[in-house]
């Protein structure tokens, strides 16, 4: 009678096992479904950033434009006392 018990038992424990490994594959296979989705909404929103990032640059070289147009003199003289500096530091 013991050793029907303990097969009985065994038997059990092996369904159990067999039942989370069961679950811990379902999960995992959720989890990786999770971080392919992330993964995906992350590269989306990094070249969401990077497009934008773009449309600044550009806006500030046409604000750039705008302001050497209109004080030409002003920015040539700047541009040539900060070619002097940078000679110096270098030079050094």
């Amino acid at each position: 009678m013991a050793e029907a018990d303990l097969r009985a038992e065994l038997e059990a424990l092996r369904r159990e096992i067999a039942a989370m490994r069961a679950k811990q594959t379902a999960t995992d296979a959720v989890g990786d479904a999770d971080e392919a989705a992330a993964s995906e909404s992350g590269a989306a929103d990094l070249n969401e950033q990077l497009h934008t990032l773009g449309h600044e640059i550009s806006v500030l070289a046409d604000e750039a434009e705008k302001v050497i147009a209109n004080h030409g003199l002003a920015s040539v003289v700047g541009a040539f006392i900060l070619g002097i500096l940078i000679g110096r530091i270098f030079h050094r």
